[in-house]
């Protein structure tokens, strides 16, 4: 609480502003520690990265008995989960103290029935313009979806060919939020969810808020998981009867429209591909929301095509689930007809995150009641990120032990004379500051440390780790 109140003090966003702006591109806090991730990837990996999210699953390498990890989606997907941390809560404010003001000065003369909230919800902006006025819809709407933050995000999607916008605020006045990012000329879709802000404390509150809820209602075979990344998706306190949606419903409906727009001119037949990603806070969401989208894939579907579930690359998971909610996604994903699609969980090995308690759920063979508080687990594959020539470990039972992980790349090699010297792999800074006792190990949670662990990691085949 402390640092959230120091960082939202008018002197150190005025001096973070104007060093950033000489110094970092004018990014935030998380990013402006290392720009340069922006300008990391070449055309060439770019284009990789598409073709590969573009594939048709039937066509993507990798059988029943072997698991392909896409470096090259890997890192194009980080830099978007990096990205979304652009996003701060300024604009919602704005759009909530607009709100208020124009219910104050004009009050509805009559609230919509439930069944005309229902209908207008279908229509977005129309149930905002019956309560509070077309005016006032317009200026939120603004503040929204046309505020420099967005521009920001946009110009660096821009960058990397990817069209970019806002879907949900996730039932939150922070910056959490979820956003499309599709390229036009391609078949594919990434759902990216944003992780905590360092200065907003009610991320951190959401973080903490570990009270365990059930969530079969909204995701079959499910039980127990961390209430407050359910809340966020899927939260109690929406009333459907006056209107209210789900967050994953809007981000549904916003997956079709897109999908549909894709479709247009493309050859019958085809199929979109999503994919989703997240870092931290943002992986978490991420998590649940494709558990719902793999027990549930019909509702994405346009009428005029097919959207397909694809692999979820997952970065710094946090523990989000009791034992038998894994249990429940592990069934479902091993049972699906495409067992070759994956929720990868992507790992630095010195995240304190990652890697902290409470995760004994993470050991299966220790049979703890799912009421217990110290028996959360994380959901999917996890690949704990290891410099070539060392392979990559993988843990889990997601996929089953002893399958063959291979991580593939169309361009193996190119980061290769960046990091070697002399022979041997030189140490970065990040490196060097991940060694720092207790703090390195909270260090090592930024997308910055990622990238550079990521930009290290070679092709081959991964060993198994016991858990």
């Amino acid at each position: 609480m402390l640092w959230c109140l120091f960082t939202n003090t008018r002197t150190f966003q005025r001096v973070f502003s104007r060093w950033s702006h000489r110094r970092a591109d004018s990014l935030s806090l998380i990013n402006a520690a290392y720009p340069e991730i922006f300008r990391s990837l070449s055309v060439e990996q770019i284009d990789a990265a598409k073709d590969a999210l573009d594939c048709h699953i039937y066509q993507a390498s990798g059988r029943s008995n072997e698991r392909v990890f896409n470096l090259d989606v890997a890192k194009l997907l980080l830099q978007v989960s990096a990205l979304m941390y652009e996003r701060t809560s300024a604009p919602i404010h704005r759009a909530l103290n607009t709100t208020r003001y124009s219910q104050n000065q004009h009050p509805p003369r009559r609230e919509p029935s439930p069944d005309t909230a229902r209908e207008l919800a279908v229509i977005p902006g129309a149930l905002l313009a019956t309560l509070v006025g077309a005016d006032a819809a317009d200026l939120v709407a603004a503040e929204l979806h046309s505020n420099a933050e967005d521009d920001t995000i946009a110009h660096f999607a821009q960058r990397l060919g990817l069209k970019f916008f806002t879907v949900s605020e996730l039932n939150t006045p922070s910056s959490a939020f979820c956003a499309l990012f599709y390229d036009p000329r391609r078949n594919f879709i990434i759902l990216g969810f944003k992780g905590t802000a360092p200065t907003e404390f009610e991320e951190w509150i959401a973080d903490f808020s570990y009270e365990p809820q059930d969530a079969g209602n909204w995701i079959r075979g499910f039980g127990k998981v961390h209430g407050g990344f359910m809340d966020r998706i899927f939260p109690r306190k929406i009333n459907a009867g006056s209107g209210g949606r789900l967050p994953y419903d809007t981000i549904r409906e916003a997956v079709k429209a897109t999908a549909k727009t894709l479709l247009v001119g493309k050859p019958e037949g085809t199929e979109i591909n999503l994919w989703f990603t997240g870092h931290s806070l943002g992986c978490a969401m991420s998590s649940l929301a494709y558990a719902r989208a793999i027990n549930e894939p019909k509702e994405l579907r346009p009428e005029e095509g097919k959207v397909r579930v694809r692999d979820a690359y997952l970065f710094a998971a946090p523990i989000c689930v009791k034992a038998d909610s894994v249990h429940g996604f592990n069934n479902r994903m091993n049972h699906n007809p495409h067992k070759t699609r994956t929720m990868w969980r992507i790992t630095n090995g010195k995240d304190a995150v990652a890697t902290s308690l409470p995760n004994f759920g993470d050991y299966a063979h220790w049979n703890l009641s799912p009421y217990n508080m110290f028996s959360f687990a994380h959901l999917g594959t996890e690949i704990v990120m290891r410099s070539a020539p060392q392979p990559c470990l993988v843990r889990g039972d997601h996929v089953t032990p002893g399958t063959h992980i291979r991580i593939e790349s169309a361009l193996p090699g190119d980061d290769d004379d960046e990091y070697y010297q002399g022979g041997r792999r030189r140490p970065s800074r990040f490196q060097r500051l991940q060694n720092i006792p207790l703090l390195g190990r909270l260090f090592a949670h930024g997308t910055a440390f990622y990238w550079d662990q990521l930009s290290r990691v070679g092709t081959g085949l991964c060993e198994w780790a016991d858990m």
